[in-house]
């Protein structure tokens, strides 16, 4: 009698993790073309116009990966980066998501980011208006058959250790529900998963990643309470 409901459990667990499916594109990078679907370019973002200059597919100790080399001076200043295709997300559900990275030079920090649609038409805070700082880091320009988004929400991971070996890092974290962006409520509506490469240091280095991977692993209901938030 037990070996049939071994049999049957085992079916269940496999059956689960089959559901399971990765939601970041071209994860891997094993796409013909180098860098398809991932976000490496931002001319819109003051601080990261020259990124895409930084960053180029490769493969490092056996694994095709992408790889941030930041010339000297770049690292203790803006750093590079690297995002994850724009993917849609469910509020309120809950997430696994993991990245691994190689980093014989630099540090990293590595985050998943949820974005809604922005309900503001101006690109500048009240706060800073006078002065003519442009909020860029945390919108993204209509584009790619989105309109401008915003970002509404941001879980870091651990950060992974610096060496000459290949880490990974993982992070569980529930979606909100809704947040308030300049007084009206918002749904989320993408999430991306960024990593961020630096140091304070003024030598030149590199940083490699590959392997990002997004699960859907509870459905909103399942959560215990959804999380709200302001922007202003």
């Amino acid at each position: 009698m037990k070996f049939p409901l071994l049999i049957a459990t085992m079916w269940l667990i496999a059956s689960a993790s089959a559901q399971q499916i990765n939601l970041i594109p071209n994860s891997d990078f094993s796409d013909p073309v180098p860098l398809k679907g991932w976000r490496v370019d931002f001319p819109y973002q003051d601080w990261y116009v020259k990124n895409v200059t930084y960053v180029r597919q490769t493969t490092m100790d056996g694994k095709r990966c992408a790889v941030i080399e930041l010339p000297a001076g770049i690292a203790g200043n803006e750093g590079g980066k690297i995002e994850t295709a724009l993917v849609p997300v469910v509020p309120g559900a809950t997430y696994l998501a993991e990245v691994q990275s190689f980093l014989p030079d630099f540090g990293v920090k590595i985050h998943a980011e949820v974005y809604a649609v922005d309900p503001r038409n101006e690109l500048v805070r009240k706060d800073v208006e006078s002065k003519g700082v442009k909020i860029t880091i945390m919108r993204i320009p209509e584009q790619d058959g989105h309109p401008a988004l915003v970002q509404i929400y941001r879980a870091q991971f651990p950060d992974p250790p610096k060496g000459n070996k290949w880490s990974k890092t993982v992070r569980e974290f529930t979606v909100p529900m809704e947040w308030k962006v300049g007084g009206q409520k918002v749904k989320p509506a993408y999430i991306t998963i960024k990593a961020y490469s630096f140091e304070g240091t003024p030598n030149a280095g590199k940083s490699y990643f590959t392997s990002f991977k997004l699960f859907k692993i509870k459905e909103p209901g399942a959560v215990a309470a959804p999380q709200t938030g302001i922007l202003r």
